[in-house]
């Protein structure tokens, strides 16, 4: 595929980006929204392991990664969801697909660097519930939408051959939109709320990456990475009317003026993110590594926006996982060629719901499939879950296929012969 052809298509992809609903989760109506894993879906199917890196694939997670690369790679990936969403009564299955990033890292000389978009986070789910406890019959109705996505440029530096540092920018923008609607029994017309933030702002990256060698092609890797607290501009307007629930028209229609209020204009904390691991493998044939990220959230507020029954703590995670290569080298066995790759997390997330800490776990397995040259397609799956049914929660089950397509090229090369 020619370059051309593939800005092309990062191009014509952005506004799919930007339109798609990456959550069907009840749980993205907190903070940002349901934050997405921003790595590569090689790295996705090892439980989101940054650690591991070599000279043909982009870690879009870890900046100094680039200081080790060697061949220009486009990267792309997509994946397909099927979320079980059930609480004490009700189970039902929603389907999402939605784009995952868009890449080009760049080999130049002396540094190595990539740009690219990538969903930050995402926010969809509807809810609805009938109240009689009043004797009358309610019909409340909770929706939202929307999400961040961010434009990047990271930067990575090899200090010596074993050692790379490495930065990375980020321009966050999109938009939250959250409605609250009540019916009553027999009244056509229902009352309705709408909070909408649009966002923007900067935040930064920070990493080192060591890659040690050791005798007979093992070697340790090390990653260290730190993501300091910013701020995302937030414009809001919050606007009431009434619907009829037959024909969905629209009637006294007030847009409140937030001024007097403070809160036309509010700030929301992009939290600090700490990430470090140590792995060790034998190269072309194995690797495994264990991973602690940790997310200083506790603070965040939002007070535009406000849930009573949420409350926010430090997320912490961690991850194992590693891969395995038959004979890379093997010329009649295409299987044996093919990277293997497993990974496990658990996550205390940053969720506190009806005074119960919200927990996720998930398992996943991927294939590295070689493809033309150094490239190759990554196929895998992951089974997570979040949640519970208990004290008027949902408890969520997923199954997402994951696809990522690493194009190889080289760019810079000085010619010898014409």
């Amino acid at each position: 595929m020619s370059r051309i052809l593939i800005v092309f298509i990062i191009l014509i992809s952005i506004p799919v980006i930007q339109a798609q609903n990456g959550s069907s989760s009840p749980y993205s109506s907190n903070g940002l929204g349901e934050r997405n894993f921003n790595g590569t879906e090689a790295t996705r199917h090892m439980g989101g392991l940054d650690i591991y890196t070599d000279s043909i694939h982009a870690n879009l997670n870890n900046p100094a990664s680039f200081g080790f690369l060697k061949l220009t790679t486009y990267s792309v990936g997509i994946n397909y969801r099927n979320n079980r969403l059930a609480d004490n009564v009700n189970t039902q299955n929603t389907e999402m697909a939605s784009l995952d990033y868009l890449a080009i890292s760049i080999p130049a000389g002396i540094f190595g660097f990539s740009f690219g978009l990538i969903p930050y986070s995402s926010v969809g789910y509807r809810i609805e519930n009938i109240d009689e406890t009043t004797g009358i019959e309610i019909i409340n109705r909770y929706e939202g939408s929307g999400g961040i996505n961010q434009t990047y440029l990271s930067i990575g530096i090899p200090i010596t051959s074993y050692f790379s540092v490495g930065a990375a920018a980020y321009y966050n923008f999109g938009s939250l939109f959250y409605r609250t609607g009540q019916f009553v029994a027999g009244v056509d017309n229902g009352t309705f709320l709408t909070h909408n933030s649009s966002l923007s702002g900067l935040n930064y990256q920070f990493s080192t990456q060591a890659v040690i060698p050791f005798k007979k092609g093992y070697n340790l890797q090390a990653m260290y990475s730190f993501q300091p607290e910013a701020f995302l501009n937030s414009k809001n307007n919050r606007i009431f009317y009434t619907q009829s629930y037959t024909n969905e028209t629209l009637s006294d229609y007030i847009e409140m003026d937030l001024e007097p209020l403070g809160m036309a204009n509010t700030s929301l904390q992009a939290s600090q993110n700490y990430r470090m691991g140590l792995g060790f493998g034998k190269n072309k044939k194995w690797f495994l590594g264990l991973q602690h990220n940790l997310i200083k959230s506790a603070n965040f507020r939002n007070d535009f926006f406000v849930r009573k029954n949420i409350q926010y703590r430090d997320a912490k995670q961690w991850t194992v996982g590693g891969f395995y290569i038959p004979n890379y080298a093997s010329f009649t066995n295409f299987w044996s060629r093919v990277v293997y790759r497993f990974g496990y997390r658990t996550e205390q997330t940053s969720m506190i719901v009806n005074n119960i800490p919200l927990t996720e776990s998930g398992i996943s397995f991927g294939m590295g499939i070689p493809l033309g040259g150094l490239s190759n397609a990554n196929i895998g799956l992951e089974f997570s879950q979040r949640g519970q049914k208990e004290n008027n929660l949902v408890k969520e089950s997923q199954v997402a296929l994951r696809i990522g397509l690493s194009l190889n090229d080289v760019w810079f090369i000085k010619r010898q012969y014409n």
